[in-house]
């Protein structure tokens, strides 16, 4: 056995090293970095069985690093100093200085993908977002945003500004979030040639943020306001919004602040017969899933400690799926349905109540994807539509929650 390990390093760096010098180009060592993701990536979207349960990132960030060094930033240019930027994003000094000197550059083929990565490598090294928000405001103002499904790099990362910085600045995000959306709206509207129009969904997305913002802050008026833009252009360009992921937020901003929808409790698992959603009085906390969910699943822990966290009294959490969300279980009657949902509950979540609703509950909130989270505050309205998956008091919900606690 005592050989067997110098030969195994032997076949490890034989399999390396070779790989590594004979790459010329930036593009053709990242392409070889990404190649196990790529692999595995093409096996899950073909429906086969991947090489490994889990995503091999450790293998491609190990590849990247002994990569980077190869190629001085000073030998790199035009387009080879996007993928030098996207080879080395561990080394995120060397990445900002490569994609900066790229965009600085003439015709750019990788320009909308540069300044998102410029925006990231901006975050990484100063640890702000502050220092990435005027490059996201010269995409939002310039450059291609893609269609609405799936949702853009770019929508995901400014949600992700925008949620992080309300956590120590609401005021700012708040103003991050009128900014976007005022630069999203002036781009469906000024037909410049050079500015490709963006989706009106993202459009709806972003003003949908924003309503809610408004909201947290008291500023119902203003955010009564840009609901009414949203939902006039929605009637007048119906077919430009049908479906979309915009079009599922706006549906939500236009259910906060009203009302909860009826929950038609068709079978509890987990608490009394004469068990009732939505009582006013306390906070409800409702979560949409179903067991064929892993965000779900994963979801559920979370879900557990919230109840833990305040006690029932003060606010209740339920789970709630339907029959027909489940029916993919075998055999798909509702007794072995049931039986799997009290099963699932004991091992992951024994705290909270499992509900089955009607389909029609469904529909009136909108839930066409799970997990979907829905705050009720103790007037009995909605408060935040959403998907997240854990509710510290500083995430998107738990903000929320904290707020309608202390009303």
């Amino acid at each position: 056995m005592k050989n067997l390990r110098p030969l195994f390093l032997l076949i490890f760096f034989a399999q390396s090293l070779p790989a590594q010098s004979t790459f010329t180009k930036p593009s053709e060592a990242y392409e070889f970095a990404q190649r196990p993701m790529t692999e595995w990536m093409a096996a899950i979207h073909s429906g086969k069985e991947p090489a490994t349960r889990t995503a091999p990132r450790g293998l491609v960030r190990q590849r990247s690093s002994e990569l980077c060094p190869s190629f001085p930033l000073e030998s790199v240019s035009g387009e080879e100093l996007y993928w030098l930027a996207k080879l080395c994003e561990q080394d995120q000094q060397k990445s900002l200085l490569a994609v900066a000197r790229y965009l600085a550059g003439g015709e750019l083929a990788h320009r909308a993908e540069a300044r998102l990565l410029l925006a990231m490598c901006q975050l990484r090294v100063t640890g702000n977002w502050e220092s990435a928000w005027g490059t996201f405001r010269t995409m939002l103002q310039e450059d291609p945003i893609p269609p609405a499904q799936p949702m853009p790099d770019i929508a995901i990362s400014l949600d992700a500004a925008i949620d992080d910085e309300a956590k120590t600045n609401p005021k700012k995000a708040l103003e991050w979030s009128k900014e976007r959306y005022a630069l999203l709206v002036e781009r469906t509207h000024n037909g410049k040639p050079d500015v490709p129009r963006v989706s009106y969904s993202y459009v709806l997305s972003a003003g949908s943020d924003l309503v809610h913002r408004l909201y947290l802050t008291g500023e119902a008026e203003q955010a009564v306001k840009i609901l009414d833009e949203m939902n006039n252009f929605v009637q007048s360009h119906p077919n430009e919004a049908m479906g979309s992921w915009g079009a599922e937020d706006l549906h939500w901003a236009n259910l906060e602040m009203h009302p909860a929808p009826m929950i038609t409790v068709l079978k509890v698992l987990g608490n009394s017969p004469n068990f009732d959603l939505i009582q006013k009085g306390r906070v409800e906390i409702i979560s949409f899933f179903f067991l064929g969910c892993a965000p779900c699943m994963d979801e559920l822990p979370h879900l557990n400690d919230l109840q833990k966290r305040y006690g029932n009294k003060k606010l209740l959490v339920t789970d709630v799926t339907t029959y027909t969300a489940n029916s993919y279980l075998t055999p798909p009657t509702h007794s072995n349905i049931e039986v799997s949902l009290e099963k699932s509950r004991l091992e992951n979540a024994r705290d909270i109540s499992f509900v089955i609703a009607s389909e029609e509950t469904l529909k009136s909130y909108d839930v066409n994807a799970f997990p979907v989270v829905v705050v009720v505050d103790k007037l009995g309205r909605v408060r935040y539509v959403g998907r997240v998956k854990d509710f510290d008091d500083d995430d998107s919900a738990g903000v929320v929650i904290h707020k309608v606690m202390e009303e």
